[in-house]
């Protein structure tokens, strides 16, 4: 009798509890290869971080692990102690009931402890080493100082902001020398409509986090997956979610020279099946010139609920209100007139996920967009005063520039609802299949005192992608789209894409070599303006190309990308005259040029990265003519649109940047530099030609050095400090435009609540 009670005592104690949570999944390495011996721990933050259960990868990579806890977990996961190439890996946290069962695979780097994936290219989660257009990424971290995103957007290879003047004014984002057409906020389109995004309207709040996670990425080429807008790149947004398992407040604040402060107060909290980020922030500034202050104010949630662990809702919002001055080019007046740009855009999206038991993923999205702007003139002088121009190509004019008629308010609105559809299923390796539908509603107005252009558009659009790999060797991406709009008629694009790794990762010298090639096409729509002059005859399509090389040089400490790209663009927007507004679509330009970007991490607290950017571009097409200065007879200007044989303006043929991060347990510190070299442009002075000057070389180049402090002084206090333009360099804008002087910002972060 003892004997048969010790054997049903034993078996109980052998048999899966009737109410467990199954995580299950490969632990690969970036290409795919299993890793066995890993030992893969689930650790439960509900209640408190503990250890729920652990296993060891089998010998083709597989794992699972069994627990009867529920709630909040995260998977640590270590390499076979003899295999030393790999770092372990801290997962993102996620939900499990006592009845699911989770399918989460393991992508173990080289020296990074976090996973290093994107979504963007192909709409599927993916390591970026398998991605042959992998986007720059800007980690949450590196906004946590900063009050906007266009000091971060920078220092990122291939890409060029252009800023209309100081801190606040329009900015808007050049990668490989194109306008970036296709913003996401949380995987919702959030440009204007027609494409193009203010990147001063955004600032760091919702996005900036502890987590390394990425907030920003940016991509150059088409990208036929997002239908129209996305011909030559894309840009996403990310709002941080909640990651302390107790309610946690925080107040961030900081002021500086310039009468620059900034408020910030949010609050997070996560709770069994649900999760909230709710933060508010203001930032204000008065810059250095006459009438130049600004405010800006920003509302993010981000507000999920786990019906199970494979099932989820989750609701994010963000409304951004600004005003600002408009841009003016102070340096051709010498005085400023009295304006404002204000903006309200409130951007949200409720997404509804799944998965199936075959790994069958399945996501509806609402998204809506609600952008306004309003330009006010409430006083313009007739005339500046006298100035002296110089151009960096070394002409100069001496004279007294007339203000163009400008209406004294316009109104230029963006309506979107947007509805959405993605499915994917992963059959094996060797191939994964995404298909998409998306339809939206888009309604646009541009209103002056004296015109009155209105825009209804609907957009109906189906994409299909296949990837996949062979032998942890090749991998491969094929996409296509097409769309109908309701007035422009049907569209489409492909785009295929392949990487190729000769020489896998090793611990000696160059070993780890990747090859990387993606050709696609993209389509812009027009946009309100651009409709009511020009009509829906013509629409701007782009044609990109792009060959790449990842060069592992010292194991975990050395890395080399360079590539090639060439983009051909056609049918786009051109100004031939203003007041009255005068556009043609007949502009056509190539952009080609090299990148390269190198990683170093000297030590484990240590990165340090370099980057540059040649770019050779020439207008093919356009509709412009010539005009001359009479005081330099014979050399031909292009006054508003860079004139056919010459470089499509604000496009610096140089750019670069260089940065230095340490990050300590207490201490992290960052400094880095951005420089261009001169560009083509002009003064725009139309209604002076004697202050028209020759466009070549005539905007100068510039160097900008920023850097940022932080220092833990316990668990809930951090004082920080943020520099900018240390070298006071005031040409970061076009000729004409005065950038913002030197800044520092000094303040502190304080966390009430138990993280």
């Amino acid at each position: 009798m003892r004997r048969c009670l010790a054997l049903l005592i034993l078996i109980l104690g052998l048999v899966v509890p009737a109410h467990a949570v199954t995580v299950r999944g490969r632990v690969t390495n970036t290409l795919g290869q299993p890793l066995g011996g890993a030992r893969v721990q689930l650790i439960q933050l509900s209640g408190g971080p503990r250890n729920a259960a652990d296993t060891i990868s089998g010998s083709d990579g597989s794992y699972e692990i069994l627990s009867d806890a529920s709630g909040r977990f995260l998977l640590l996961t270590s390499p076979y102690m003899y295999v030393t190439l790999y770092a372990p890996q801290v997962g993102n946290p996620f939900y499990g009931g006592r009845n699911d069962v989770l399918q989460i695979d393991i992508v173990l780097n080289a020296g990074d402890i976090v996973p290093r994936a994107s979504s963007q290219a192909g709409l599927v989660e993916t390591p970026l080493k398998q991605l042959s257009d992998a986007p720059a990424q800007v980690g949450a971290d590196e906004l946590l100082t900063q009050a906007g995103v266009v000091p971060e957007l920078r220092p990122v290879v291939g890409a060029s902001v252009i800023q209309l003047g100081q801190t606040g004014t329009p900015a808007m984002l050049f990668v490989r020398g194109a306008p970036v057409g296709k913003t996401l906020m949380d995987g919702v389109s959030g440009e204007a409509l027609g494409g193009g995004f203010n990147l001063a309207t955004a600032t760091s709040a919702g996005l900036a986090a502890v987590a390394s996670t990425p907030a920003i990425e940016v991509s150059g080429g088409a990208n036929p997956l997002y239908g129209v807008d996305a011909g030559a790149g894309v840009l996403s947004f990310a709002t941080a979610r909640a990651s302390t398992m107790h309610p946690m407040l925080t107040y961030t604040g900081d002021a500086g020279n310039l009468s620059t402060e900034r408020n910030d107060l949010a609050f997070s909290v996560v709770h069994s099946r649900a999760d909230a980020l709710l933060e508010a922030a203001r930032f204000n500034t008065d810059n250095d010139l006459p009438a130049a202050r600004i405010h800006e104010v920003t509302e993010a949630a981000n507000l999920g609920y786990y019906v199970s662990g494979n099932t989820s809702l989750r609701l994010t919002l963000r409304n951004d209100v600004d005003a600002a001055p408009l841009p003016s080019p102070f340096g051709f007046y010498g005085v400023a007139p009295e304006t404002k740009l204000a903006s309200q855009n409130l951007y949200g999206g409720f997404t509804f996920e799944t998965r199936t038991a075959g790994d069958w993923h399945n996501q509806l999205r609402y998204g809506l967009v609600r952008e306004r702007a309003q330009a006010f003139v409430y006083k313009i002088p007739a005339t500046g005063v006298p100035v002296t121009i110089t151009g960096a190509n070394g002409y100069t004019a001496t004279g007294t520039a007339t203000f163009l008629p400008i209406p004294t308010r316009e109104d230029a609105v963006t309506n979107r609802d947007e509805y959405g559809w993605q499915s994917d299923y992963r059959w094996k390796p060797s191939l994964n299949v995404v298909g998409t539908v998306r339809y939206q509603s888009e309604r646009g107005a541009d209103l002056t005192t004296a015109t009155s252009d209105r825009l209804t558009r609907g957009h109906l659009s189906f994409a299909v992608s296949l990837s996949g790999e062979v032998k942890e060797r090749f991998f491969y991406n094929a996409a296509g789209f097409f769309d109908h709009a309701s007035d422009l008629g049907s569209h489409g694009g492909p785009r295929a894409g392949l990487t190729f790794v000769p020489v896998r990762p090793g611990w000696r010298k160059f070993r780890g070599t990747s090859l990387h090639l993606t050709v696609a096409t993209g389509v812009r729509e027009p946009s309100v303006v651009e409709t009511a002059l020009l009509g829906t005859a013509l629409t701007a399509k782009s044609r990109t190309v792009d060959i790449g090389i990842d060069q592992n040089i010292l194991s975990k400490k050395l890395e080399l990308k360079a590539s090639y790209f060439h983009g051909q663009y056609a049918h786009e927007t051109e100004t031939l005259a203003l007041a009255p507004l005068k556009l043609s679509n007949a502009l056509g330009y190539r952009a080609q040029g090299l990148e390269a970007e190198m990683r170093y991490n000297p030590a484990p607290r240590w990165l340090l990265v370099g980057g540059y950017s040649y770019l050779a571009s020439l207008v093919e097409q356009s509709a412009a003519t010539a005009v001359f200065n009479p005081n330099l007879p014979g050399v031909a200007i292009g006054a508003t649109t860079a004139l056919v044989g010459a470089r499509p303006f604000e496009r610096a043929p140089n750019t670069g940047f260089l940065s230095a991060q340490y990050s300590g347990s207490k201490l992290s510190a960052s400094l880095k530099a951005t420089f261009a070299g001169k560009s083509d442009g002009t003064t725009g002075l139309v209604l002076n030609p004697t202050m028209l000057l020759p466009n070549r070389d005539l905007s100068p180049g510039y160097e900008s050095v920023d850097a940022a402090f932080s220092y833990d002084l316990n668990h809930a206090v951090t004082l920080f400090s943020q520099f900018t333009h240390l070298l006071d360099d005031r040409h970061v804008a076009p000729i004409g435009y005065l950038s913002t002087p030197f800044g520092v910002r000094v303040g502190l972060k304080i966390r009430l609540g138990r993280e």
